[in-house]
């Protein structure tokens, strides 16, 4: 509508350099109020991608929910973190960016929460699953007050279990993925049958894997729902805040650059925030 309209331009990335991006409102979304939206941080190599993939799978089985996954990490996939997009609805399903209202936030290991506001992208009223070695009388003593009171802000839901322990305890080593699956799906509901469903899953994905893996796997999903445990936050009095990933006296492309990388916020750094470099083309005889 305007007399010169940009021919070339960008939506979402902040370019102050060449000035093509437009100002566009990002608490706008397109999609229908019944999608269901889950996030889910884990590292590289504890089967939080797999397990959520295979959840993508069972709701497209088990349901009539149109179903979509998008999973965010590094090329060094093992050991970093990883972030899971799930949606599913009865209606189709055409976003093609990154959840931003969860209804469903899952924290697959707790040292995230000393660097990160896993809840910004939380809804109001959303669940929160949060993987946790503490016991349940003492953690919430140990959340970061910025989390205290975003559960208390949003009327959060707040649940812990310990997946760790019951994986150790059942013969799955580390793999923590099936124990944090099982309470997904009992916290969400989305399954009429979600253990039946889960257990038949194990089945057909490890039955090539052997009897004492499968059997390893059944275990975990029983041993989840006994240990799953809600917490209720009556105020928000923790001393504790969120720590930098990198030192203050690092150098100051570290600081505004690297940083906000690594906190997975670098989506949002504007075009000017990056070096001014020359590239060179190299022609091939």
């Amino acid at each position: 509508s305007k007399d010169r309209p940009k021919n070339h331009f960008t939506i979402g990335i902040t370019d102050d350099v060449t000035f093509t991006s437009l100002p566009w409102d990002c608490t706008y979304s397109s999609e229908s109020p019944q999608t269901r939206r889950s996030l889910f941080y884990g590292l590289g190599s504890d089967g939080t991608v797999s397990a959520n993939k295979n959840s993508i799978k069972i709701i497209a089985d088990h349901t009539e929910f149109y179903a979509q996954g998008y999973f965010v990490y590094d090329s060094k996939k093992s050991g970093s973190v990883t972030v899971s997009h799930l949606r599913f609805g009865p209606e189709p399903i055409h976003s093609s960016y990154l959840i931003s209202e969860a209804d469903f936030v899952a924290c697959h290991q707790e040292a995230f929460l000393e660097k990160t506001n896993l809840l910004e992208d939380a809804a109001v009223g959303a669940t929160f699953l949060l993987n946790t070695s503490v016991p349940t009388d003492k953690v919430r003593e140990e959340l970061p007050r910025q989390l205290q009171e975003e559960i208390l802000f949003k009327k959060i839901r707040f649940y812990v279990v310990d997946a760790y322990r019951i994986a150790q305890e059942v013969g799955l080593g580390k793999r923590i993925n099936t124990v944090m699956q099982t309470c997904f799906f009992a916290l969400s509901k989305i399954l009429s049958n979600p253990i039946e469903a889960i257990k038949e899953e194990i089945a057909n994905a490890y039955g090539k894997a052997g009897e004492e893996v499968v059997a390893g796997n059944l275990r975990a999903v029983d041993r989840a729902l006994e240990n799953l445990r809600e917490i209720i936050p009556q105020h928000a009095d923790s001393k504790l805040g969120l720590t930098p990933w990198i030192p203050s006296g690092a150098p100051e492309f570290v600081q505004k650059v690297l940083a906000p990388i690594m906190a997975g916020e670098g989506d949002r750094l504007p075009v000017s925030a990056f070096p001014a470099t020359s590239a060179r083309r190299t022609v091939w005889p």
